[in-house]
């Protein structure tokens, strides 16, 4: 492996910036120099930091945006479940096994709700999970793409721009 990035990935940035400090000794030779090179080393480090910081920043506010946003909406029907079919499952499940074996009790005495074809619980299970997976995504990293908002059902927010 490369001594560099086997020093990066052992002991991190700190230890890169002395290998690079003791490269630049063997070629500048004035004190004057290696204190300038020092205190400009010095300089890029810290606008590294700053830079990684306020990308971390970005993100977090992005991702505060994105959940005030979500709950300060009126609309509760949005802030519950986008996708529609997602209602028309559980309300499928609830006519099956809360009305049907109501209904069949009375009727016969036999409490028995259908058989739902797996059919229909590996097309609502997949709807559910990919509308799950696409809003924890969007959740998680404050950002939306075409796939994201294909999956949740959201459109893309102007404010994030």
């Amino acid at each position: 492996m490369v001594p560099w990035l086997t020093s990066l990935l052992k002991g991190g940035l700190g230890s890169l910036v002395s290998d690079v400090a003791n490269v630049a000794d063997r070629f500048i030779t004035t004190d004057e120099d290696k204190q300038r090179f020092a205190v400009e080393m010095e300089t890029l480090i810290q606008k590294r930091e700053s830079e990684m910081e306020q990308t971390l920043r970005a993100n977090l506010q992005a991702k505060e945006r994105i959940l005030v946003a979500e709950l300060s909406q009126g609309d509760t029907y949005t802030k519950r479940a986008r996708p529609t079919v997602v209602y028309f499952g559980l309300f499928i499940i609830f006519i099956n096994y809360v009305v049907v074996p109501l209904v069949n009790l009375w009727a016969t005495g036999a409490a028995t709700p259908f058989d739902l074809p797996s059919d229909f619980w590996a097309a609502w299970g997949g709807i559910v999970a990919t509308w799950s997976l696409g809003r924890s995504y969007e959740r998680a990293s404050g950002n939306t793409n075409k796939l994201s908002r294909l999956a949740t059902g959201s459109s893309e927010s102007q404010w994030l721009k």
